[in-house]
């Protein structure tokens, strides 16, 4: 009977159950998100208007890294699924929407304003935003003088 069921369900919804299933959460989810109004991409802060743009990311990685990072509630954002690119680790670069470059100190996409020039990196810009570079530089400084 558990195959019958099934079939009918994916019949009637015209894909497969899970998928249905899947579809329906993302749609209370986006409700629940407009309705407290918190619907903004955290890479590009403005709001996600439509539920097929709705994507859930992980602020930091977590493959490879930590699974506690992929559970951690804290670490959850959401965002357009245009501006939701794959973390990229090593020497693999991470894509960010225009405009923005990765932190690597903030673990986010910040402004390029943000960035001092640095001529090692292809895309012309330090790895760590002005703020955490002064941040680092002056606990390195300190450091050298103990």
């Amino acid at each position: 009977m558990g195959h019958n069921s099934s079939l009918r369900k994916s019949q009637t919804l015209g894909m497969p159950h899970g998928t249905a299933s899947g579809k329906l959460r993302k749609k209370i989810l986006f409700h629940l998100l407009q309705k407290h109004d918190e619907n903004i991409c955290f890479k590009c802060n403005e709001k996600i208007a439509v539920v097929d743009e709705l994507s859930i990311e992980h602020k930091k990685p977590w493959e490879g890294i930590s699974s506690e990072l992929f559970w951690d509630l804290e670490n959850i954002a959401f965002s357009h699924m245009r501006c939701n690119r794959p973390h990229r680790l090593g020497s693999a670069k991470i894509r960010t929407p225009d405009g923005t470059a990765w932190c690597s100190g903030h673990q986010k996409a910040l402004p390029v304003s943000e960035f001092f020039v640095s001529s090692a990196k292809d895309d012309g810009l330090d790895v760590y935003c002005k703020t955490c570079r002064r941040e680092k530089d002056t606990r390195q400084n300190h450091a050298k003088k103990i």
